[in-house]
């Protein structure tokens, strides 16, 4: 008998927990040969960093086409939710089961010299990545190895720092604003009497963030996030590109951009890539060729340093 049931298409990922899913490489690690040969080395590890409840058939896209591209590479997905991105102690608490999967894949591929060149390629989608990623940085340098009875350092301590790694920022990052929580809540509802219904509710989350950032002080997370992405005491962030669009409603271009330009006075290697008329998270669907053009081209060159 035939079912109806619909298959998750993650089911071809390790599920770890709930927010965080492993991709085990089809192929073994390049060889001194490849490498010899002068073919970039695949990433030791892909980290995806999805955007806020997406769909699984739309994170899964993104997870394909980098085992096509980097068949040899580990992927790691990270999935968001709305309540990570409103409660820190949420963020914290989904991203934590990646921690030591990265510190473990890593560590065996002997990746933890901080003059070596990347082997980590860090994908953040809109604010549920950036999100992630910010909460990934709390967990690296809160954790200062391990340490004896008389609390001494054994052995090789850990690293308390994402290893030296390549950024991609998709529609990152938001600034927040009345309206963009509107966009953001209303984003995902059809045109017509769905997103009339949504709308009244979009509006009174709106102006409770309002009154709890203006009046009470309560930290703007979108800031938070932000600032740390452009902290080299935190961020061994290699190489960066920034893969956005004028007509994103959600995360201005303007935003962007004074991202980035703070991100290059502060030493960062940065990189602008604009789409034209793709909307939020929309670049890739939108010319995918490029798209993909852009990833190859961002790690290929960050890989040879």
């Amino acid at each position: 008998m035939g079912s109806n049931t619909r298959a998750n298409p993650l089911s071809g990922l390790q599920r770890l927990s709930p927010a965080v899913y492993l991709l085990h490489p089809r192929d073994s690690p390049q060889s001194p040969e490849d490498s010899a040969a002068g073919r970039p080395a695949d990433p030791r590890l892909v980290l995806l960093l999805g955007w806020m409840d997406a769909r699984d058939g739309h994170l899964v896209q993104y997870v394909r086409k980098y085992q096509e591209l980097y068949p040899s590479s580990p992927i790691l997905l990270v999935k968001s939710r709305l309540a990570a991105l409103v409660w820190p102690s949420i963020g914290s608490r989904d991203s934590a089961p990646a921690v030591d999967l990265i510190r473990t894949i890593l560590k065996e591929a002997g990746v933890h010299d901080s003059t070596a060149p990347p082997r980590l390629l860090i994908h953040a989608l809109s604010g549920g990545g950036s999100c992630s990623l910010y909460h990934l940085y709390n967990h690296f340098s809160s954790h200062q190895g391990s340490r004896d009875a008389g609390g001494q350092a054994e052995g090789v301590s850990e690293p308390t720092s994402l290893p030296n790694h390549v950024t991609l920022f998709d529609s990152i990052p938001g600034i927040w604003s009345y309206q963009f929580n509107v966009n953001v809540l209303t984003a995902s509802s059809k045109p017509g009497w769905g997103r009339l219904l949504v709308l009244p509710v979009a509006h009174l989350v709106a102006l409770t963030c309002w009154v709890l950032i203006r009046v009470f002080g309560v930290p703007d997370n979108q800031a938070t996030w932000s600032t740390a992405h452009n902290d080299p005491a935190r961020n061994r962030e290699v190489r960066r590109t920034y893969l956005y669009s004028h007509d994103d409603k959600i995360c201005p271009s303007t935003s962007v951009e004074k991202h980035a330009a703070e991100a290059i006075s502060k030493g960062f290697d940065v990189k602008l890539e604009l789409f034209n008329g793709s909307g939020h998270v929309a670049h890739m669907r939108s010319d995918s060729n490029r798209y993909w053009r852009i990833v190859g081209e961002t790690w290929q060159g960050a890989s040879r340093l």
